[in-house]
């Protein structure tokens, strides 16, 4: 099974990744992580020398090779809703919500994601919630971590297990 962890930055979708990989015995990726090291440039770097239709389209190529992967809990970027389709996700896709209040103060000091520099939590919000509801085959809401990866674990049993 291979499972993909969708949503706003600073939602969880690192840390409950990280977590059901573990819980289910899967390998866990975060999609920017090997980007970075693909390109050997951070995000930021990235966005800033090469644009974002260029971190963009190395982001779809990623996301296309992590599709042959099996047994694997992906992390994507917040963005990776902007220019992939339902078709692009070759698993079950897992759309983690959390209050913009909540993430406003997540996001309040950090200065690691380049989209948050030129827009607020609530622009993102507005752009891309209907985006990410979209590309889920489920949307969990993200209150607490153990109770979010529970949840996931027993969703998935209930309705993808073979």
């Amino acid at each position: 099974m291979r499972i993909f962890i969708i949503g706003l930055p600073g939602c969880g979708k690192t840390t409950i990744a990280k977590l059901l990989a573990n819980r289910l015995h899967y390998k866990f990726i975060d999609i920017d992580t090997a980007i970075e090291a693909k390109e050997n440039m951070t995000i930021n770097e990235i966005f800033k020398n090469k644009g974002e239709s260029y971190f963009r389209t190395i982001e779809a190529q990623t996301l296309n090779d992590l599709n042959q992967i099996e047994d694997v809990v992906i992390a994507c970027g917040g963005g990776i809703c902007e220019n992939n389709s339902k078709s692009s996700f070759k698993g079950i896709t897992i759309f983690l919500k959390v209050d913009v209040k909540v993430l406003e103060r997540r996001l309040a000091n950090d200065t690691t994601r380049p989209l948050l520099k030129t827009n607020s939590i609530y622009q993102l919000a507005i752009k891309r919630n209907d985006k990410y509801a979209n590309l889920a085959d489920l949307t969990i809401e993200n209150t607490n971590i153990d109770t979010t990866v529970e949840t996931i674990i027993e969703v998935l049993n209930e309705n993808f297990s073979n």
